[in-house]
């Protein structure tokens, strides 16, 4: 008797202990994304592979591979460096990068989801890529362990990014660099529309300046930020039309409102950075290459 009662107070007692540490890792006041509500929303499987159907193979970022061309060759990566890929996704950008430069890419996503199809592909077995399941602000990595921090879309889901600026400048050796994609707000007020659009997909947005200010508080020298509105749009509107004309095929493995909610997710977006509410920036900077 007294050793169900003990079994019995053991099971209690964890299971106490797995709620309070459930609630407690959402993040310190709300702060981190939560992986179930992403998995069961914007990204669950089929979520998933329709976006890949606008985006690219591979790719669940603004333009996808053609995009991911244009931003990695600022970076100067070289064979042999380290590469922290913040929100992989499903290895589009981390394939690249390895196959191009050299490098060696650890990918880090906080979807499940993302992460077992990126696992699956086969230039995983090939190249030197590596993804981890996590949620990147509990995440413990060695000081000074990656050469080049890239993040493509992803912090929008991050409320403290003031922590997660200082845990990257941790991360990165002396010299390093990091180039971060984004989705940011315009400096006027938003539209009723944009906000919940915001709420729903539990984003957290700042404007561009304040995006910077936060990364040079975090130690980061050489800050560079801008929107690219018009690029945005670019990619936006040859996305739209390139999805339309594949229409007849996409229907073949999606349903009719698949196609009709991408053909609104997109329409709207371009809306959005048309009326100024929503812009795409682009982060840059370094750190220095002595650290006193």
């Amino acid at each position: 008797m007294f050793l169900k009662l003990s079994r019995f107070f053991a099971i209690a007692l964890t299971l106490l202990f797995i709620s309070f540490y459930s609630l407690a890792s959402k993040d310190d006041g709300g702060e981190r994304a939560d992986q179930q509500f992403l998995d069961s929303h914007q990204y669950t499987i089929n979520g998933i592979k329709r976006y890949e159907q606008i985006f690219g193979k591979g790719f669940i970022s603004t333009g996808g591979l053609e995009s991911t061309r244009q931003l990695t060759v600022l970076l100067d990566l070289k064979k042999g460096q380290k590469v922290l890929d913040i929100g992989s996704g499903i290895g589009g950008s981390a394939f690249y990068m390895a196959k191009t430069y050299g490098v060696e890419v650890t990918g880090i996503d906080l979807s499940q989801n993302m992460v077992e199809i990126a696992k699956k592909q086969e230039e995983q077995k090939t190249l030197p890529v590596h993804f981890i399941h996590g949620d990147i602000m509990t995440l413990d990595l060695a000081p000074d362990s990656f050469d080049v921090i890239y993040s493509r879309d992803t912090l929008l889901h991050i409320k403290n990014k003031e922590a997660l600026f200082k845990k990257m400048y941790t991360w990165l050796k002396p010299g390093g660099q990091f180039l971060i994609s984004d989705y940011c707000v315009g400096d006027k007020e938003l539209s009723e529309k944009t906000r919940e659009y915001i709420k729903q997909r539990d984003y957290h947005l700042t404007d561009v300046q304040s995006y910077r200010d936060l990364l040079e508080k975090a130690g980061f020298i050489d800050v560079a930020g801008e929107s690219r509105d018009q690029q945005f749009l670019d990619i936006l509107n040859r996305e739209l039309a390139r999805f339309k004309n594949n229409k007849e095929h996409f229907l073949k493995e999606f349903s009719a409102q698949d196609y009709q909610d991408l053909v609104n997710g997109w329409s709207r977006k371009i809306e959005r950075v048309q009326s100024g509410d929503q812009t795409w920036a682009v982060f840059a900077g370094q750190k220095a290459a002595s650290v006193h």
